[in-house]
């Protein structure tokens, strides 16, 4: 057991974003040999599962600490029963660390987040959005991650169609103890309707961290099956071709691809 923790959702229709995230962590945080990689999931096959391990062989991958829960929550934006939504709590059932930095599987790692890590603030995230957030070992003894549960289930949190966001607001408003990361940390232009205007990436670009693929369109396709010759694969799928983020989503993966795809 490692120092940190990374901890990423995922499921068989992000199973490619995941590993080319995991392979841009690698690459950019200097730190990285003193982190695990906890993949948590409520369904992915041992093929999503080989793709993620091709980026790192030593993923851990866990299912959520309390499944029951996932198995009650009514739609979401994301549609009937995806409850995939709330994987992001599982970032605060990762005992024994000393810190827990949880991703959505849609970003993108492109410079160093180690100082982060020098944070002393129980949590941050870039409010409101929930894409990254750093949780301190103060939160990582089960007994939060009980309380967001019991908060979602018990306070109408489940009413809500992004009930997580919801749930850390709530519990973790901006304060002493909580601190709002810089935009740079959950950098989503690409996304929020999927415009991508490459004047904002381009007067960013020296300062992003973390891009993230938010909203309905992704540089990906749906489900990788090891071809790209198929409309559910990377090269065929919905985007704005031309857009820098997009662009630079392409050269992970081609780094990726060439590196462990062979």
């Amino acid at each position: 057991m490692n120092k940190y923790v990374f901890c990423i959702a995922a499921s068989d229709d992000f199973a490619l974003a995941t590993a080319v995230l995991i392979y841009s962590l690698k690459k950019n945080v200097k730190n990285f040999s003193d982190f695990d990689v906890v993949v948590s999931y409520n369904n992915l096959n041992t093929q999503s599962q080989n793709l993620i391990q091709k980026a790192h062989p030593e993923t851990i991958f866990k299912p959520p600490a309390n499944p029951d829960f996932y198995r009650h929550i009514p739609k979401t934006i994301y549609g009937e029963n995806n409850y995939d939504v709330y994987l992001s709590f599982e970032a605060f059932s990762q005992t024994g660390y000393e810190k827990s930095i949880y991703f959505d599987a849609d970003m993108l790692c492109i410079q160093d987040i180690s100082e982060v890590l020098d944070h002393t603030e129980e949590v941050s995230w870039v409010y409101p959005n929930l894409g990254i957030l750093v949780v301190n070992k103060m939160h990582l003894t089960g007994s939060t991650y009980d309380r967001m549960i019991d908060y979602v289930v018990n306070n109408g949190a489940k009413n809500y169609p992004d009930g997580d966001q919801v749930t850390c607001q709530h519990l973790f408003a901006p304060s002493k103890t909580v601190n709002t990361l810089p935009k740079v940390y959950n950098f989503q232009h690409f996304g929020l309707g999927g415009k991508g205007e490459n004047v904002s990436y381009d007067e960013l670009i020296k300062s992003v961290k973390v891009i993230h693929y938010s909203g309905r369109r992704k540089p990906w396709g749906s489900i990788w099956d090891g071809q790209e010759n198929n409309k559910n694969c990377i090269r065929f799928a919905s985007l704005i071709p031309d857009n820098n983020a997009v662009k630079i989503w392409y050269e992970y993966y081609d780094e990726f691809k060439e590196k462990y795809l062979q």
